[in-house]
């Protein structure tokens, strides 16, 4: 899976999909993030795909 953006791409091979009467249902893609700079692209990247989408993104409240 590809997650691309401006400041470059980033790529996991770790998916799965799930069917259900041969239509798609549950598409699901594990990332590992190893430090705290591929966190923070990380986060870079969901901040732009969630403006972009209109969707809200919020801190924990932890």
């Amino acid at each position: 899976m590809y997650m691309i953006d401006e400041e470059g791409e980033i790529i996991t091979r770790e998916v799965k999909g799930k069917f259900v009467n041969g239509r798609p249902e549950i598409i699901e893609a594990i990332y590992l993030i190893k430090s705290n700079e591929e966190w923070d692209r990380f986060m870079r990247f969901m901040n732009r795909y969630a403006k972009e989408n209109d969707l809200g993104l919020s801190k924990s409240g932890r």
